[in-house]
């Protein structure tokens, strides 16, 4: 892998306007309403995804938090870095940082990094989550050029010597009565770390960490737009092809935006100085949609909002979204 990260401009894109897969974000040419018309039937997923198929009966999520990790537009960078270690350690049950990383993505000889680049620029989070990240990893013992990073900032690749994601795109899945194709990057990975936003989206209801994949990892996503996107996001995410090489979920919440979402407006932006971590997706979102009721509500907003793709993923074995099959651990972090 050539040594520099994958420039936001030089990922897929589509050939027919408005159907660029550049971001889980984007948006149609034609924008449908967000509420749910007739679901079309869901085919049940192939395989079952990694993260159900161990012995626990509840999907862990770690939610990490800090009071001053964020202060104002600046993020304290050694404060994050060390709330990541602890919750890598919570998560894994390890002892070390690299133990953690050991446990979660073994012996990965590629690991691709998927961001989300919109409302990067209002929320100003990416970078230094992005820097936790690598140097973690690179402590860790994984070589800087067997990671990539998509929907990222530019620089980092050349600053820490790291490797590139293909902008092609790869082999097909299907996705309910249709095939699409998926990103070539997803396909240079055998381990996919996931770091989305936490959003409200006008279309979804939501964007987390199913929909950080699902639109961006497949051409023309614009077609899987319908009845709120669902059931399309758990039918593409809990594909094989995905699910094998998802290792981990780190929802980016340091900052969220609890309306008009997904873009990032200043005044729909609330500081919530979190992570959540967890290897299953539908888990994380489950507790990010908790969050953003939770800040609309303290904003005087409708707290209450469905996201028909997440109840279908769960619905549909991608994974565990009820709160007794959640093993939460939150941890208010004490460190300077």
């Amino acid at each position: 892998m050539a040594a520099a990260t994958l420039g936001l401009a030089s990922l897929p894109g589509g050939a027919d306007g408005g159907d660029d897969p550049r971001s889980s974000d984007s948006q149609p040419v034609s924008q449908p309403t967000s509420a749910p018309q007739h679901e079309p039937e869901a085919i049940p997923i192939e395989t079952t995804p990694p993260w159900l198929e161990d012995s626990a009966a509840a999907s862990r999520v770690v939610e990490i938090h800090h009071a001053k990790v964020v202060e104002g537009e600046e993020i304290r960078d050694v404060l994050l870095g060390e709330m990541l270690t602890k919750s890598l350690l919570v998560l894994a049950s390890a002892t070390t940082a690299a133990e953690a990383w050991q446990h979660l993505l073994g012996a990965a000889r590629r690991i691709v990094i998927k961001f989300n680049q919109v409302g990067a620029e209002t929320l100003l989070t990416t970078d230094p989550l992005a820097r936790a990240i690598v140097e973690s990893l690179i402590e860790a013992g994984y070589a800087p050029a067997t990671i990539a990073l998509v929907e990222a900032p530019r620089n980092l690749g050349t600053m820490y010597g790291l490797g590139q994601a293909s902008p092609e795109w790869g082999g097909e899945i299907r996705v309910l009565d249709t095939r699409v194709e998926l990103a070539e990057y997803l396909y240079e990975a055998d381990a996919l770390i996931n770091v989305p936003f936490v959003k409200t989206h006008r279309i979804a209801g939501m964007s987390g960490a199913l929909k950080n994949l699902s639109h961006a990892l497949i051409r023309h996503p614009a077609r899987y737009h319908d009845n709120a996107c669902s059931p399309y996001v758990g039918q593409i995410v809990g594909n094989r092809e995905i699910s094998s090489r998802l290792k981990l979920t780190i929802a980016n919440t340091l900052r969220a935006v609890i309306r008009n979402g997904p873009e990032a407006r200043p005044e729909d932006v609330v500081t919530c100085g979190q992570l959540l971590l967890g290897q299953d997706p539908v888990a994380v979102d489950a507790v990010g949609h908790e969050l953003l009721m939770r800040q609309r509500r303290r904003a005087e907003l409708d707290a209450l909002f469905r996201v028909p793709y997440l109840e279908a993923a769960a619905r549909d074995g991608v994974g565990r979204l009820n709160a007794h099959e959640l093993d939460r651990i939150k941890i208010e972090f004490e460190g300077a």
